[in-house]
């Protein structure tokens, strides 16, 4: 990997010698920068895609005068530069297609950004047509960012790892918005359809506090697809060889240009009786689920305003066979209402003055058993506020964003086990962000800034007693225009919910053991990176090398390993001593020949909690993690070809000290490493798709999943030590249709 990260260097410095800078900004018709349009000279690989401001920097050669540039959905446009041309600003028009040019390059489906003084990945919807991605969860499934992984062998609940840590630790944003946060903090990447994702950002570190303080190893912001940039209509269905059914449906219509309204409905059934393992439980839940989203648009010339209401409907069963006469079953159902929204003015003198305003309101319930002796009951209202003025000074080197922000949350978990415990919440949280932004030098004669540097502040009155200051500072230096460094550091909080955190570890038989506990979670982030896009034989190689650590200060410990014979419990309690999660990963994508793109990447994880046994690492944390994917397109853009592969190491398993001989004789102390394999090929026509794929083609199943499933009734009775598939190959099948 250093060799190649050299050589990349070496070429590009040749390159610059040899090559022109051509630099600019892309905005809509409606004045706003344009992110993710794909900017290429005709008939070259030579290309790139614009950032969050519609930025973008590129090296032009001497006979190259022809830009294309792409926005999915909507323009394919063309721009003719002259020759000595190194600085533009185009507008692109809404409907312009170009019959007579034919796109040959291969545009980037997910890149690292070189500008944004961020350490940011962006997905788009080329890299979600890779794989099945039926949900946000399922579309990291070709990102070394992001892992997903299973938690329990009965609630089937997907979650996310991020830097080494569990997902509650990321925040989850549409649109800037936080949202899926509380009692649904667990469950909220499974909760959004694959089709309605229009780009996806993940932000690794805790870079900037404008959108709240719980982004404390990062963020994942989401852009769905908006009525007036989407196909009029656009339908989906699905079926894999487990029993589950999908299908999705997308409605939009646009008044007027100024106002646009879309529908965007889901629903998915899974039938499944599968024992893959043999264990006489079912490999995953039978599942009904209803989700719906109604988006308006609105634009004026002075003014913009969005509005949406979401609405799901979520019922999971699953457990034990019904060879037994008296089954151990699970039950889940979730219920989640949601009106959101923004309000924006645009109507300065100054075009670099706004004022945006976003809110978000939400009511959510849980409703799960775990037997015949336990269930767990919680529900949810919470309120979101917040204002954001932003201006900018002397073209460009000084930014201001500031707000006030409330966030009201009232909650309560019950739970019904052995004891009783019922635990209520009420968060009325005020608060005011700060961020300025610094930026100086050109980046080689652009008009692109070399050095930017960000200070992120945000104070919070968190509870009655405690005012929390959220101090963020980030920097981004460019070597080059294919060469950048960052270095970021901040601090973060967020407020758990004890049961709803951690309900796919409810289904046993463990006694739960509550503590001293602290009023709120909180832990600093520092982290180093390092972009590369050199070119080699006209093609653009993206290499991304990062190094993030996580301290906590405070913590909820959730302890699996403190156990005594023929007792085993789950226990609650503060931090005492120790934290700290340390993460370095590569990623590279190299274009092997125009049609042939390969992506390897790799992470080193050390996640260790000082525990009532002693400072160990984390369960369910591998230490090793590595990916590769290869992709193919054919020349006429009609078929397409990803395998994926990942490689998880071991990872330690709680501590079964206490386990009888006759059950410890299955497990060990780590698990075994073991190897993923899935792939999907895509032929694409105008107005249809189809795709064929298979998940986990290598059949591999973690068997022994469960902990003594031949008597749900003992007190080692456990099914949350899930590290591997549980289900076997699983190839299926979906179609597209679109109406533009």
């Amino acid at each position: 990997m250093l060799r190649i990260i050299l050589l990349g260097i070496i070429l590009s410095i040749h390159f610059n010698i040899n090559a022109q800078v051509l630099s600019g900004f892309i905005y809509n018709q409606k004045n706003n920068p344009l992110e993710g349009v794909s900017i290429y000279f005709l008939n070259t690989n030579n290309g790139t895609t614009t950032e969050e401001d519609g930025s973008f920097v590129l090296y032009r050669t001497v006979n190259q005068d022809t830009l294309l540039l792409f926005y999915p959905g909507i323009v394919t446009d063309t721009f003719i530069l002259s020759k000595n041309e190194n600085f533009i600003k185009l507008v692109l028009t809404e409907g312009i297609t170009l019959n007579e040019v034919t796109i040959s390059q291969n545009r980037s489906s997910n890149h690292f950004s070189l500008l944004n003084p961020a350490n940011v990945e962006t997905l788009n919807s080329s890299e979600f047509r890779k794989a099945a991605c039926c949900s946000l969860a399922e579309s990291f499934q070709t990102s070394n960012a992001v892992d997903l992984s299973f938690t329990s062998a009965v609630t089937g609940n997907r979650e996310i790892q991020f830097l080494g840590l569990r997902g509650l630790y990321t925040q989850q944003l549409v649109e800037n918005r936080p949202v899926f946060t509380g009692i649904l903090s667990s469950l909220g990447y499974d909760l959004i359809p694959g089709t309605w994702l229009n780009q996806i950002n993940i932000l690794k570190g805790a870079s900037s506090a404008i959108y709240g303080a719980q982004s404390m190893t990062g963020a994942i912001n989401i852009s769905l697809k908006k009525p007036d940039e989407d196909h009029r209509i656009y339908a989906n269905a699905y079926a894999d060889y487990h029993g589950r059914i999908e299908s999705n449906l997308h409605l939009n219509k646009s008044w007027s240009k100024k106002s646009h309204i879309g529908l965007y409905l889901h629903g998915s059934q899974t039938s499944s009786n599968k024992d893959h393992n043999h264990d006489h439980f079912y490999d995953e839940p039978n599942q009904k689920r209803l989700n719906g989203l109604w988006r308006n648009t609105f634009y004026s010339k002075n003014w913009e305003c969005q509005l949406n209401v979401q609405g799901i409907l979520d019922q999971k069963s699953s457990g034990e066979l019904k060879t037994n006469p008296n089954p151990y079953k699970v039950t889940q159902k979730l219920n989640h209402f949601n009106f959101s929204g923004n309000l924006g003015y645009l109507g300065f003198t100054n075009p670099d003055k706004s004022i945006g305003n976003i809110f978000d309101m939400a009511y959510s319930t849980l409703n799960n058993t775990y037997g015949e002796h336990k269930s767990l009951n919680a529900k949810e209202s919470r309120f979101m506020y917040q204002m954001l003025y932003t201006n900018i000074y002397q073209t460009g080197m000084h930014k201001l964003n500031i707000g006030p922000t409330l966030a009201i949350n009232i909650a309560s978990e019950e739970l019904f086990s052995s004891e009783y415990k019922k635990i209520n919440y009420k968060e009325i949280i005020p608060g005011l962000f700060a961020e300025y932004q610094f930026q100086y030098g050109d980046i080689e004669n652009s008009e692109l800034k070399k050095w930017i540097v960000i200070l992120s502040q945000r104070i919070e009155q968190i509870s009655t007693n405690t005012i929390f200051w959220s101090p963020r500072i980030s920097t981004r230096f460019n070597f080059n225009t294919r060469w950048t460094g960052r270095i970021s550091g901040g601090r973060g909080y967020r407020h758990y919910r004890i049961f709803s955190d951690h309900m796919n570890y409810l289904a046993n038989n463990r006694i739960i053991d509550i503590a001293d506990l602290p009023n709120y979670e909180s832990s600093w982030n520092y982290g180093l990176n390092l972009v590369g896009k050199p070119l080699i034989n006209n093609s653009e190689i993206e290499i991304n090398l990062d190094a993030y650590i996580t301290t906590f200060q405070k913590q909820l410990i959730f302890d699996l390993d403190d156990n005594r014979p023929e007792k085993q419990y789950i226990s609650f309690y503060e931090l005492s001593g120790n934290s700290k999660t340390s993460h370095i990963g590569a990623t590279i994508k190299i274009p092997i020949i125009k049609s042939i793109s390969l992506k390897l990447g790799g992470k080193w994880i050390n996640s260790k909690t000082n525990y009532h046994l002693g400072y160990r690492t984390q369960p369910f944390v591998p230490t090793w993690r590595a990916l590769g994917s290869l992709d193919w397109e054919s020349n006429n853009k009609i078929w397409s070809v990803n395998i994926t592969g990942h490689f998880v190491g071991k990872m330690r398993l709680p501590d079964k000290t206490y386990l009888p001989s006759q059950l410890s004789a299955f497990y060990s102390e780590t698990s075994n490493p073991f190897f993923h394999l899935q792939s999907q090929i895509n032929y694409v026509k105008p107005h249809w798709e189809i795709y064929l794929g298979c998940e986990n083609m290598t059949n591999y199943t973690q068997h022994h999943a469960i902990i003594d499933s031949k008597n749900t009734s003992s007190a080692y009775f456990e099914t949350s030590e899930v590290y591997a598939p549980l289900n076997g190959i699983k190839p299926y099948i979906g179609i597209k249709w679109w109406l533009k």
